[in-house]
């Protein structure tokens, strides 16, 4: 890559959005994306009835706003940017949402919110949807790719940082931005960008909102930017820019190069289960384990987790306090998976339920506490961008003892589910939610957004039965 090209990070990805047309996507980018939009409408519908989602939802309603874009499952309708912050709020809420594992970013949370928010408002086609948010997740996923793990290492998030970066040009989009503009609204969402990760060291909620300020952060740099309020546009490389800051040691081939010709998007994962994308083979592998040999924690003596580097200290805690805390806890996860697996199956999905239950459990606790986690050379060579891979050894008290490898997680870009499959996981989560044929309506509705179907009917139909989000 050329000097220049790395001094024009900003004009360049800029003049790609701008110029980029749905048409220029390959088909399986399209329907992928199409599949994003559905796992993002299901695992709203798992965090929305969750406390903090609760709390997000009646502070943005008491706040009010021109009743412009929809709360979905809801029907209350209030101003673009505060539904944004609200859905992305839904779908961070439980650490189910898809994830990239090397940005360390969760695109879905902080760009789908925008997009639908804004189609809805400006009555935009599907297509134009497909479109803003091939380039939301294109963007935010290569500016995190830029920037990691740098990024990470200095104590912040990807999704409320880059989240906000890629929300403001799908935004533009929308909104018919040129180069220029959309070079403006990137550096005003420079202004919005933030948040820290010290939650991973003495908790908080406000992890649950790092999807909504980057979606909310998206929509207010974009229409900022409409209004004559943009940023500076060379915010990316520029000496004070997003690089330097969150980063310092960026890598800005990664944001440039093949842009237009390949997709990250491609690699994004999307979760069978509620915790971090970090440990979705580990909990794969105990659950496997638990079933083939019908363990129970008693009868566990010791248990080894093979780690890459980048996950010790943030992932390894032994004794979580909280339900946050749990799920991003590689040895708690572990110890509920081979707990689990010996009546659940190995194809079993833990879910966010399972996790309250299992902070409950003594015996779970107390697994947790004998499991260990290990560098592991092996494990360290096959963690790249899309996945992390795990070794898990377990050795019982009768002495036997019991390995198992995992290089591809479920739901991982090389054990993708298909959008059969993650239809069958949408009615499966969604099923108490709203009558079967409301679901069939949105499930058509999504995979025609390349064709017909628009946002707006989407949004507006997707609503739960009355008094479904106060009972859950």
């Amino acid at each position: 890559m050329s000097a220049n090209t790395a001094t024009a990070s900003t004009a360049i990805l800029a003049q790609w959005a701008a110029a980029f047309r749905l048409e220029q996507a390959p088909a399986e980018v399209i329907g992928r994306m199409k599949a994003l939009v559905l796992d993002f409408l299901r695992v709203t519908a798992v965090g929305a009835p969750l406390p903090w989602s609760r709390s997000a939802r009646q502070v943005a309603l008491q706040l009010g706003g021109k009743a412009e874009s929809s709360l979905l499952l809801c029907g209350s309708r209030i101003d673009a940017a505060r539904a944004a912050f609200v859905n992305g709020a839904y779908a961070h809420a439980c650490d189910l949402d898809d994830t990239h594992v090397g940005s360390m970013h969760h695109a879905g949370a902080s760009i789908l919110p925008a997009v639908l928010a804004v189609a809805e408002r400006e009555d935009c086609s599907g297509r134009a949807a497909l479109e803003a948010a091939i380039i939301g997740y294109e963007a935010s996923l290569r500016i995190g790719l830029a920037t990691q793990p740098a990024l990470f290492q200095r104590g912040f998030m990807a999704t409320p940082t880059c989240g906000a970066m890629g929300a403001a040009l799908a935004v533009g989009k929308l909104l018919g931005f040129n180069a220029t503009d959309m070079a403006g609204a990137l550096g005003a969402a420079g202004a919005y960008a933030g948040g820290l990760a010290q939650f991973y060291h003495s908790g908080g909620v406000t992890k649950r909102l790092n999807g909504a300020r980057g979606a909310e952060s998206g929509v207010m740099a974009a229409l900022l930017t409409q209004a004559g309020i943009w940023g500076p546009r060379d915010i990316l490389e520029g000496e004070a820019g997003f690089f330097r800051a969150f980063s310092g040691d960026a890598k800005p081939e990664k944001l440039t190069g093949d842009l237009g010709r390949g997709f990250r998007l491609m690699e994004v994962s999307t979760k069978i289960h509620a915790g971090a994308g970090r440990l979705q083979a580990t909990v794969d592998a105990g659950l496997a384990l638990s079933f083939e040999h019908k363990l129970a924690p008693a009868q566990i003596a010791d248990c080894e987790v093979g780690i890459p580097k980048v996950v010790q200290g943030r992932l390894t805690q032994l004794d979580p306090p909280d339900l946050q805390s749990a799920q991003l806890s590689i040895p708690f996860s572990l110890a509920m998976a081979l707990a689990l697996g010996r009546t659940r199956g190995a194809q079993a999905a833990l879910r966010r339920e399972d996790y309250e239950t299992a902070l409950m459990d003594a015996e779970v606790r107390a697994l947790s506490n004998r499991t260990r986690c290990v560098l592991d050379a092996e494990v360290e060579a096959g963690t790249n961008t899309e996945e992390v891979p795990t070794r898990v050894t377990i050795k019982l008290k009768d002495g036997a003892t019991h390995e198992m490898k995992i290089a591809h997680p479920r739901g991982s870009p090389h054990r993708r589910m298909s959008w059969d499959e993650l239809s069958a996981l949408f009615r499966d989560t969604v099923a108490d939610a709203m009558p079967a044929a409301t679901l069939t309506q949105v499930l058509d509705k999504v995979a025609a957004l390349d064709r017909d179907a628009k946002p707006r009917d989407i949004m507006r139909t997707y609503l739960a039965a009355p008094g479904w989000l106060e009972k859950n």
